[in-house]
């Protein structure tokens, strides 16, 4: 799970049908970016269910989001996935010179994870960020 602000652009409506079924679910997927506290950014895509008449939120909206997070060995080549659980858009009118200052201090993203480590520890291409696998599922209560 990640939680933070994440500045959305690009919200592109998507329909899936069910497999075996002709039911479909609509969804809006924004792109965004993590961005590291070594000043290093990773492209990411967060998918959050819209119904079918929904509006997109105007680019460079902010908003605070909970997601679950996918991390593919290919990054930053492909954009980290985030399937959004909770999206609350930051109000007012991004073009506008004064819509940062309502935005909260809440600098960093916050990952929250249980898992093994199943790797090394190694130095990503940009040369500082430090990285390790980690082999995660979904909890499942009874």
């Amino acid at each position: 799970m990640v939680f933070s602000f994440f500045a959305l652009a690009n919200g592109d409506h998507v329909k899936t049908l069910r497999a075996g079924s002709s039911t479909a679910m609509y969804h809006r997927v924004y792109e965004t970016t993590i961005q590291c506290t070594s000043g290093i950014n990773f492209p990411a895509m967060l998918r959050i269910y819209s119904p079918f008449n929904d509006v997109a939120l105007p680019d460079n909206t902010v908003a605070f989001v909970s997601a679950k997070v996918c991390i593919p060995a290919t990054t930053p080549h492909d954009p980290v996935l985030l399937e959004g659980i909770y999206v609350m858009a930051v109000l007012g009118d991004p073009a506008s010179n004064s819509y940062e200052s309502s935005i909260p201090d809440f600098p960093h993203l916050v990952v929250i994870g249980l898992g093994s480590v199943t790797s090394p520890l190694r130095t990503l291409m940009d040369g500082m960020s430090k990285a390790f696998d980690v082999v995660s599922s979904d909890y499942v209560q009874d």
